[in-house]
């Protein structure tokens, strides 16, 4: 038996009826919608499967949101953008928050979130290009302000890497130097030795994470944010490796040993280098994460600040 659709203008509108304890939610909406999402960009192509998180700001003197309205402004968006079209992920995002406050008329402010899985070609030093996975994820903010509505749209990336530590590879150094020295090396053959036998320490691996704001009129490449984080590392990870290629990306790391921290300030200094051309207020969260191998706990460092900040102090500033 169906529900007659007549009857609905005989029932009352719970959702718009008064709470019984009138208080201002900031954020009630629906997660981890799934849907089909295909960018495109000049003649390229690429498809994706999202999950999507939409939200909307609810008034004291509402009780529930129309929560139906999301997944249909969702399809609705969709479809009017042509077989499940958009040009970006962070443009479709403000799309869709604009369109929930015209869904949700009592609303002042959408957000919307999206992330996703993503392949990226990469080359090992030795062996065939391999698909490597990563994050990737946007969000999209809009807010009414006396009439007119403001979107704030944001893009990033997450991608694995590894650290070499450079503080155990120092200790190490010392330690065969010292070993060569009693085995009566002198002090110039000692440092031929050095120079050319890669020394070892221990590795952590490790994730790096962009979050960065889109201007409007600014566009930010998914790739470009992927290469910044993995040369922010020590070296790369791939999902295939054959023993030469493993032992080559394991030298290369050795000679580029970096902290955490050092990470977070690779990727900052090479966000400033590359979107110089932004406005210096663009916010920007870098994050590094990293699993410790001989430690039972794990390491974190970030930074959040604007593009403004980041090249005053690159340039000398405070």
């Amino acid at each position: 038996m169906s529900f007659p659709i007549d009857l609905l203008n005989r029932v009352i509108d719970i959702q718009s009826t008064k709470p019984n304890v009138q208080l201002r939610l900031t954020r009630v909406g629906v997660k981890n919608l799934k849907l089909n999402l295909r960018i495109v960009r000049g003649r390229r192509s690429l498809s994706l499967f999202p999950t999507i998180d939409l939200f909307v700001d609810l008034p004291s003197d509402k009780r529930g949101v129309h929560l139906s309205r999301n997944p249909e402004l969702l399809y609705e968006v969709l479809q009017g953008h042509g077989f499940f079209r958009s040009s970006s992920i962070e443009d479709f995002c403000g799309l869709v928050a604009q369109r929930l406050l015209e869904k949700h008329e009592y609303s002042n402010r959408a957000e919307v979130r999206l992330r996703s899985s993503y392949i990226v070609t990469r080359m090992p030093i030795l062996g065939n290009p391999t698909p490597e996975p990563c994050k990737i994820f946007a969000t999209a903010t809009a807010t009414k302000t006396d009439g007119n509505v403001i979107v704030q749209r944001m893009v990033g990336v997450s991608v694995i890497g590894f650290t070499a530590c450079p503080c155990t590879q120092n200790l190490l150094r010392a330690l065969t130097e010292k070993n060569l020295q009693k085995m009566g090396y002198m002090d110039e053959d000692v440092k031929r030795i050095m120079e050319n036998v890669p020394l070892a320490t221990h590795t952590q691996r490790t994730t790096g994470t962009v979050l960065m704001q889109v201007p409007n009129g600014f566009s930010v490449n998914i790739e470009d944010l992927a290469d910044i984080v993995e040369c922010s590392m020590s070296g790369k990870t791939y999902s295939l490796l054959k023993r030469p290629s493993e032992a080559s990306v394991v030298i290369e790391a050795c000679e580029r040993p970096r902290f955490t921290e050092d990470v977070v300030r690779e990727m900052l200094k090479a966000i400033a280098k590359k979107y110089e051309n932004f406005p210096g207020e663009t916010r920007v969260l870098v994050q590094a994460y990293s699993q410790e191998s001989v430690h039972k706990h794990d390491i974190v460092a970030e930074r959040v600040a604007t593009l403004g900040e980041i090249k005053a102090e690159l340039n000398g500033g405070v």
